[in-house]
């Protein structure tokens, strides 16, 4: 009978406690999921500021907005925080005396004693929960229901869909901002981005057009000279897309995030493989002058020790999409469909890179 009192003891001490504070508690997570959305959406502000995506008065005027909408989210967790104490014991109290008696009786009609109880192993694999980021995302598109004049609210939401594996709706969510905001090269960037994650690394005639108009507003905007080179190349005009990422490579700052990339695929388009060294390497100027049979066997040796590394270290973002990206120019198809399986799975906690990486899978046509 000891288990039966324990069972009624845990069962009054829950119960006494759940109703009185379920409001609060449901409230301060909800102000937790909204406060982490606009920290995350700062955060990401600032990391495009850094990149040279956003323009110093996009930015700060975006920052400025994602700043307002946190400390409205903060300051109505503080609210909800000062809920009444009092209420709370007087609706405990009664919990105790009232619900043990009704549950036993309850339990004694409906209750099936014979069940055995759950193993410590299946409660050892039960996984914490975490901040539902995604129910803030659902209270903002409330209120972009209720409010569809709101472009701010499509500016804020649209990323976290791109992010998310929802390109279709960020482009929705995006063209709305331009429309209700304004143009600007940062609002042109993004919705032509959007475009090619929705059409799979597609550049196509509508994302072409929205990074024309970028340029427009910017010339020298590194995002727009990019898929404007990407969108020649994909149509066969190498010429072109070679002469645009060249002069975008010679503009750019040496440790420009996207540099990296640029030389592989202007490399790519040249002929050569992507997993050579710059050519400022030594052994990269080595592998240039072999023969094309010894080339291509250094190539894949270097190729291979890069796979070598990723093993021991997964969490080498850049590392898995000069892998991925090795062996689709080498016409692995399969091993390039391994790699990407390896880095999705060493990657489950980087959305950044997870992101990345589908991005360029897209590109390439990697299948999975």
């Amino acid at each position: 009978m000891i288990w039966l009192v324990f069972a009624l003891l845990t069962g009054a001490a829950v119960m006494s406690v759940l109703w009185p504070l379920a409001r609060k508690s449901d409230a301060v997570d909800a102000c937790a999921a909204d406060i982490a959305f606009f920290e995350e959406q700062i955060a990401e502000i600032e990391r495009e500021s850094a990149e040279g995506r956003l323009a110093s008065a996009d930015a700060e005027a975006a920052r400025t907005e994602a700043a307002r909408r946190l400390l409205r989210a903060r300051g109505t967790s503080a609210s909800d925080a000062s809920f009444s104490r009092r209420n709370a014991i007087i609706a405990a109290a009664g919990a105790i005396l009232l619900i043990p008696a009704f549950a036993l009786l309850l339990y004694g009609k409906l209750g099936r004693p014979e069940l055995p109880d759950a193993s410590l192993e299946a409660r050892l694999e039960a996984k914490p929960g975490h901040t539902d980021i995604a129910s803030a995302v659902a209270r903002i598109e409330a209120h972009l229901a209720e409010h569809p004049e709101d472009g701010r609210g499509y500016e804020v939401v649209a990323p976290f869909y791109l992010r998310n594996g929802r390109p279709a709706e960020a482009v929705a969510a995006f063209e709305k901002a331009l429309r209700l905001l304004g143009p600007t090269a940062h609002r042109h960037n993004a919705l032509g981005e959007a475009r090619v994650m929705a059409s799979e690394g597609r550049v196509t005639a509508e994302a072409k057009q929205d990074f024309e108009a970028a340029l427009a507003l910017d010339a020298q905007s590194s995002m727009a000279r990019f898929y404007v080179g990407l969108e020649a190349a994909q149509n066969g005009d190498h010429e072109k897309a070679g002469d645009l990422w060249s002069k975008l490579l010679a503009d750019g700052p040496a440790d420009a995030p996207w540099r990296a990339r640029v030389e592989a695929l202007l490399a790519q388009l040249r002929g050569a493989s992507p997993t050579e060294p710059a050519p400022s390497s030594d052994e990269g100027a080595k592998i240039a002058a072999m023969p094309e049979g010894q080339r291509m066997d250094a190539v894949r040796s270097m190729v291979e020790r890069l796979r070598g590394k990723l093993e021991q270290n997964g969490a080498d973002v850049e590392g898995w999409l000069r892998l991925i990206r090795a062996y689709s120019v080498l016409a692995e198809a399969e091993k390039a469909k391994t790699a990407l399986d390896g880095a999705r799975k060493a990657l489950a906690q980087d959305q950044d890179g997870l992101a990345r990486v589908d991005a360029l899978a897209r590109e390439l046509g990697v299948g999975g």
